[in-house]
């Protein structure tokens, strides 16, 4: 790790890294969640309403028709003092989340993801930014 001589430096140091994992985090969950592989599939809308936001979540959802990922998350600039919030507003998307209902996944998909798959995902961000920050 650096070698710090005033502790303002080491925290503009440190919050660079929390910036960097949580950025990763939700940038990859949503990559995650957009995937064909995780998210039901039937015709890529409901992949593709995967909205990240900063303050307050989006109403936001992806016309009729998309078929890829969204990938809003590249774009922001995260502050890690913020809060972010990554939502699908689809009318049907509780159903499919939460509701046990899902055209091509098992039915309980999404809290397998949550309560398997982010653990990793985040501990992968944080890894990331040890190796990137040299912590």
């Amino acid at each position: 790790m650096p070698k710090f001589t005033r502790a303002a430096d080491l925290e503009k140091h440190l919050k660079r890294a929390l910036d960097a994992t949580v950025y990763e985090t939700i940038r990859t969950a949503q990559g995650d969640l957009g995937s064909t592989e995780v998210s039901p599939y039937k015709d890529g809308r409901f992949r593709s309403s995967w909205f990240a936001a900063e303050g307050a979540a989006s109403s936001a959802v992806a016309p009729e028709g998309t078929d890829s990922p969204n990938t809003d998350a590249d774009g922001l600039r995260v502050d890690s003092r913020k809060q972010y919030h990554l939502t699908n507003s689809l009318p049907y998307a509780q159903r499919l989340c939460v509701e046990d209902y899902a055209v091509s996944q098992p039915k309980n998909w999404f809290i397998d993801y949550v309560n398997v798959e982010m653990p990793k995902v985040m501990r992968d961000a944080a890894q990331a930014a040890k190796e990137q920050f040299d912590l």
